[in-house]
This record gives structure tokens, sequence and C-alpha cells, in this order.
């Protein structure tokens, strides 16, 4: 979700203009940050909240160097979302009987077809590996390209 996109919501449902939409979607945008500053969470009903939590100090890795480094104690927003937004994203799973244990199986009869029949009493079928080909290339004859860097001729 963008601020473009809600100021196109705002739009629709207030018929205004795109100007008038664009300010009050920064005006909310803004006045939700103001709210998280000044108490710490921000609570959306049927949406969810956002907190601010503090994170402790740290050793990281650095990706590129592989080197230990020390990550300071700072603060970052977390969001949990409500039980109404969770319903509504996650498609509701069928209820299941509660059984006293694993259901019985009824016995089919077994029929086979005749395909199933002949590749039954078919023999097994082995796999031999082929051995490899080395094949040197003749002096003086053109060289294949190859992919990636070119081997170095001694």
């Amino acid at each position: 979700m963008s601020k473009a996109f809600i100021a196109a919501v705002l739009q629709d449902s207030m018929d205004s203009t795109g100007v008038a939409a664009t300010r009050a979607a920064e005006d909310l945008i803004e006045a939700i940050v103001t709210e998280i500053e000044k108490t710490g969470s921000f609570t959306l009903p049927s949406f969810g909240t956002f907190t601010v939590r503090e994170t402790p100090a740290r050793k990281a890795l650095n990706p590129r160097t592989l080197e230990e480094v020390w990550v300071e104690a700072g603060r970052t927003v977390r969001f949990k979302a409500s039980p109404v937004l969770k319903q509504r994203v996650t498609p509701a799973k069928p209820k299941t009987k509660a059984t006293r244990g694993p259901a019985k199986k009824k016995a089919e009869p077994v029929t086979a077809s005749v395909s199933t029949a002949k590749k039954a009493n078919a023999p097994a079928k082995t796999l031999t590996a082929r051995p490899a080909k080395a094949v040197e290339a003749p002096q003086g004859a053109p060289v294949k390209a190859r992919r990636g860097r070119p081997k170095k001729q001694s």
C-alpha cells in the first residue's frame, strides 16, 4: 500500500480533488506517526496495533567482511494484526470431527488390469552406467568456445 493508493481511495470515497485527497492522506499518516511517537502505540480497530519496541545492543556479522560488529540498542516499530484482519486474510479451515482413534478403512476388492499384470510379470530392468568418453583433440584442431575465463595454454 502506498500513500498514492490511500489518496485514491479517499478521493473516490469523498468525491474530492486529487490534491485534497493527497493532503488528507499525508495528514492521516502524519497523525499516526505523531501518535506513535507520543504514546508508543497506535491502534486501528479491526486492523491492528503499531507498537514501539526497544531493541537490545547485540553483536552482528558484517555480511561483506564476515567481521563481528557491535550494534547499539535502539527502537523499532512492530505491527500486530487484529483477529478480524487475520480472519479476513486467512482462509477458513474446514472443521473436522473429533475421533477417538484412526478411522478404519474398508477393504476394497483387488482388481488388476491387463497392463498391470504384464508389468508385474516382466523382468526387472537393470541399469548400467556408460563409460565416460575421454577423447583428446588432435594437435592444431580449432579450440571450442567455452563460457567463463579461458584456460591458460602451456
